[in-house]
């Protein structure tokens, strides 16, 4: 692969987008306390909802508390009225730097990926930094997906960025468990020591940058956290815990990008199945935002179809 596959133009409608977010000026994260951060965060999420809500094409919602070691932690399901035998519980795990977002930032991407794959998925409200630092958010995915085990439910653990951390991270842990049959990682983080090139090429702009990412694990890590930790260093922790297949989104315009195609190769290099997609025309973001980006949708078609003929059964 040269680089032009790694990194192309930004899709028209990225672009439009990039432009739209420089004109509005809004602060970068990193210069922003979590409290402040989270507000611009939520209003932004609530404009997109506005925009777009995916419709429930049939699917039956309802939140459930789930126990885990700090109290409950909640879980909405999407359940397909159509759901049949053969299709696993996906476990989603929102992507905001284990500060942002909830059940509500997570509403659209979940429908999207219940309506696309015909499975249940259990969208998890785990705890998020600085008020509960970490393993809290780990503890919590855990729970989920320990909860879906001892039901007998086969599951695939999935997430967006730090989602794809946690999703990541639990599927070293859980991957003994036959019910656990796959991971689906989108533009995951993997590696905090950040030396990666991507990291020195998206340093500056209305998307996630190095600066936010520095942040980002500051607040969940607090000021005694440890970086070399495997529940948080998934790319060291993938020599020490079991390994499942899976399916691994990266994007061209993304401070996390070698990182992610690194941890899709070492998977690969262990001989676990995966299916690594690439989108060198997106940025980091632009998969829970594929009601209102042709581009994206095109890309969580792809992943959710990679999902679907990896981990379902034929019926």
């Amino acid at each position: 692969m040269n680089d032009d596959d790694i990194v192309a133009p930004l899709a028209n409608d990225c672009e439009d987008l990039r432009r739209f977010l420089i004109d509005s000026a809004l602060p970068p994260v990193w210069t922003l306390d979590a409290a402040t951060a989270c507000r611009l965060y939520d209003e932004g999420v609530a404009k997109t909802r506005a925009a777009w809500t995916p419709p429930l094409d049939g699917l039956a919602v309802d939140v459930t508390d789930v126990p885990a070691a700090g109290g409950l932690a909640a879980a909405r399901r999407y359940r397909p009225r159509t759901d049949r035998n053969g299709r696993p519980t996906i476990v989603w795990l929102h992507g905001g730097g284990w500060v942002l977002g909830d059940l509500e930032a997570a509403d659209a991407p979940a429908r999207t990926a219940a309506v696309a794959t015909g499975c249940t998925i259990a969208s998890v409200d785990y705890r998020r930094a600085p008020a509960d630092l970490f393993p809290a958010a780990v503890v919590d995915a855990l729970a989920c997906v320990d909860w879906l085990l001892a039901d007998g439910q086969s599951v695939v653990v999935a997430g967006d960025s730090a989602g794809g951390n946690l999703a990541a991270c639990v599927a070293q842990l859980r991957g003994g468990d036959p019910g656990l049959l796959g991971q689906v990682l989108v533009y995951p983080a993997t590696d905090p020591s950040m030396t990666s090139d991507s990291y020195g090429q998206f340093t500056e702009g209305p998307f996630l940058t190095r600066r936010d990412m520095e942040w980002f694990y500051d607040q969940y890590l607090g000021p005694s956290g440890d970086r070399d930790d495997v529940r948080v260093n998934v790319a060291a922790g993938l020599g020490e815990g079991s390994a499942v297949p899976a399916v691994v989104l990266t994007v061209g315009h993304d401070p996390l990008r070698d990182e992610g195609i690194a941890y899709a190769q070492a998977l690969r290099g262990r001989g676990v199945p995966v299916t690594w997609i690439h989108a060198p025309e997106l940025f980091h973001g632009a998969f829970t935002q594929s009601g209102l980006l042709p581009s994206s949708a095109l890309r969580v078609a792809q992943v959710w179809a990679a999902a679907r003929e990896m981990f379902t059964s034929p019926v």
